[in-house]
């Protein structure tokens, strides 16, 4: 299942058990960051260090013990770069995540569980029109 709406509840996957019955269980975390027609691109974002921005979010991931992967464009180009996270069943949608404080930032949120800082909380796209990864 990809990301719905900011801050809307994911559905959760059917598994079956080894008695056949299907149990509910949720979607496990995930960060997907966007690496399509503008976000990662220097010539959209010249300056930014892309390469050091994913490193930091996949090693950010990893110790989070969350799922990470690198996707094709999500759409709202404007507001690159886009990442877009699911952590206990809710997804967000990030943008201009261009720095390393507000990836580092945004990864102990996930690690953590605990409320978004200020500088994510301005990141936040609360609603958004962009594709699902």
């Amino acid at each position: 299942m990809h990301p719905t709406d900011a801050g809307q509840a994911v559905p959760v996957a059917k598994t079956t058990s080894s008695k056949g019955a299907k149990a509910d269980r949720p979607k496990k975390d995930k960060v997907w960051v966007c690496r399509g027609c503008c976000c990662g691109t220097r010539k959209k974002h010249p300056g930014i260090d892309h390469r050091e921005l994913e490193k930091n979010a996949r090693l950010g991931a990893e110790r989070a013990g969350v799922k990470y992967e690198v996707t094709k464009c999500l759409g709202p180009c404007g507001q690159g770069n886009v990442v877009v996270v699911r952590t206990g069943g809710v997804v967000r949608w990030f943008r201009r995540m261009n720095d390393v404080p507000s990836t580092v930032a945004l990864l102990e949120h996930v690690a953590t569980g605990h409320g978004l800082p200020a500088l994510l909380d301005r990141k936040l796209m609360r609603s958004r029109t962009g594709k699902k990864p």
